[in-house]
């Protein structure tokens, strides 16, 4: 692995869009393409703006590319009338993607929203799969935090008083509360890392398709068995990095994966949901370590 400057491997990231199954997805590009592949895929509020500060790092030893879902960051929005805003429909976009772009092959590294759309990707290709990283990106019940389990009780009981809990879900108090619960020094997350989130949240009609997606969110649960299933039997060589603080999505969840995956790797770090905020030096360094570790077995 070459050693550039932190200047020049900055200046490595590209910002393109590409139209996919009629939709313009923004993403990030760094690396050379002739190294293996990883794709990053955000979750909620966020974009691939959450992978700032490792895209550079990463890009030394990865082809890295990052896009942003329709309806997040600088990606489209298309009307709710014309884009279906469901995790299975996020995945044919996914899929769609890495099609436009000839990618065969790929590590995937799984965050909150990102692990469903991913396994839906990864249960109809096994075979596009490289290497899994999970980052607080659950697919196991136990992971699942109180207020995700009580958003979907509200869903199904559609009270004024729910759609009123519910509306919360998609303001900057929550967004906020998100980047900063668990976090062990708050001086380390950078306050554009949610104002951002919380700026494009304002865009007309988005608020109601986020609302739209956190919805669909609870239709993944059926799909768990199936899933857990498949990386049971395909035993893909997998890295658990893990803010252990995480009240979204709790660290039952990296358990339960660490466990149908006993040679996979885990590690918990002293933070919350968006670990890369305070650890993303040390969570990429221990990205390309297991990498390598695995080109030497």
């Amino acid at each position: 692995m070459t050693n550039k400057s932190i200047e020049e491997q900055v200046n490595s990231v590209v910002h393109k869009s590409i139209n996919v199954n009629g939709t313009e997805i923004f993403y990030r590009e760094a690396g050379d393409e002739a190294k293996p592949n990883l794709l990053l895929l955000h979750g909620y509020p966020s974009s691939s703006h959450m992978f700032r500060n490792v895209i550079p790092v990463l890009s030394e030893r990865f082809h890295i590319l990052a896009p942003d879902l329709p309806g997040f960051g600088f990606s489209a929005v298309p009307s709710k009338d014309v884009f279906e805003y469901t995790f299975e429909n996020f995945a044919r976009i996914v899929t769609g993607f890495l099609t436009k772009l000839n990618i065969k092959k790929t590590s995937f590294y799984l965050f909150d929203y990102g692990a469903p759309v991913l396994m839906h990707v990864i249960a109809k290709n096994p075979a596009v799969v490289d290497m899994l990283i999970f980052q607080n990106g659950n697919i196991y019940e136990e992971g699942l935090g109180d207020g995700i389990k009580n958003a979907m009780i509200f869903f199904n009981d559609d009270t004024k008083e729910n759609h009123a809990k519910l509306a919360r879900l998609v303001e900057p108090e929550y967004i906020r509360w998100e980047y900063l619960t668990g976090v062990s020094d708050l001086s380390k997350i950078a306050p554009e890392s949610y104002m951002i989130d919380e700026f494009l949240m304002q865009r007309a009609g988005l608020k109601k398709i986020h609302l739209l997606i956190k919805k669909d969110y609870g239709n993944n649960l059926a799909f768990y068995p199936a899933w857990q299933e498949r990386i049971r039997k395909s035993q893909f060589p997998t890295l658990i990095v893990w803010g252990g603080n995480d009240e979204v999505f709790k660290k039952e969840g990296a358990l339960a994966i660490h466990n149908d995956l006993p040679d996979s790797k885990l590690v918990f770090y002293p933070t919350g949901h968006f670990a890369l905020e305070e650890f993303g030096t040390e969570i990429a360094r221990e990205i390309i370590s297991y990498y390598e570790s695995l080109q030497q077995n």
